[in-house]
Order: C-alpha cells, then sequence, then structure tokens
C-alpha cells in the first residue's frame, strides 16, 4: 500500500509541476503569448478638432455641387454657371476653416464645371444665332411645333 501511496504522489506532483509551469510566464506561455494587457493604463480618445484636420460640410457641399456642374454643363450651360459658382464659394469657405482633400477636390470640379458651363452657353449662344442669320431657326422651329 505504501507503494501505491508513493506513486500517486509522484504522480499528482508531476502534474502539478506541470501546471505550476504551464503558468510561470503568464496564462498563455505554452503557445509563446505574452499577456501586455496588465501594464497598460486607460487611455483617452484623442479628440480632433475641426480646424487641425478633416473635411467639414461646405468643402463636402463644394465638391458635390462640382461634380453636379461638370454633369449639367451640357443643359445648355446654365446650371453648370450656377452650380460651379455655388461650389466654388462652397469649396472657397470650406477651405478657409480647415484644408483637406475635399476642399480641393471640390475647387478643382466647380471650376472645371464654370468653365465647361460658360464654354456650352457660348456655344449655344453662337449656335442659335448661326441658325438665325441663315434662316434655319424658324424652319426647326416649325417642325418641332407642327411636324414635318
Amino acid at each position: 500500500m505504501e507503494g501505491n501511496n508513493e506513486m500517486n504522489n509522484q504522480q499528482n506532483n508531476g502534474q502539478v509541476n506541470v501546471q505550476a509551469e504551464g503558468q510561470q510566464g503568464g496564462q498563455f506561455s505554452n503557445n509563446n503569448y505574452q499577456d501586455y494587457t496588465a501594464n497598460i493604463p486607460y487611455q483617452t480618445p484623442v479628440e480632433r478638432n475641426e480646424k487641425e484636420s478633416g473635411t467639414n460640410g461646405l468643402q463636402i457641399a463644394g465638391l458635390v455641387c462640382g461634380i453636379a456642374a461638370i454633369l449639367t454643363c451640357c443643359c445648355y450651360g446654365v446650371p453648370a454657371i450656377v452650380l460651379g459658382i455655388a461650389g466654388l464659394v462652397c469649396a472657397i469657405t470650406g477651405n478657409k476653416r480647415s484644408r483637406s482633400g475635399v476642399g480641393i477636390a471640390g475647387l478643382v470640379c466647380s471650376i472645371i464645371g464654370l468653365i465647361a458651363g460658360i464654354g456650352m452657353a457660348i456655344y449655344y449662344i453662337w449656335a442659335i444665332a448661326y441658325l438665325q442669320e441663315n434662316g434655319l431657326w424658324d424652319q426647326i422651329i416649325n417642325d418641332a411645333m407642327y411636324g414635318m
């Protein structure tokens, strides 16, 4: 009996030693993981000031107006001119508050849309004047109103 007790004690000591070795370097030392979260104090989130960086609503509005100006420049140029001016005002005002890529993109798109709108308006005015000069304008209007 005594031999059995010594054998059980050795086995139990072996299990205890294995468990103790597994928890020596931290909870997951057998898997080569280290627990770094124990000594890190709580860190407060960084507050971002809108003046430092980031986009504001005026910059986004300038970008949207600039893209809309580019897309509507073929509609006689009038919507593109209106949207281009609105986009320029929004982008310039937004860029005074904070600088970002969205504000610069809004400024560029608004300028492109404004130039395209002015160009299309000049083209349509020239085309209508040319058609009126050659007498084709009345023919186009009559065909559109009364059919061919």
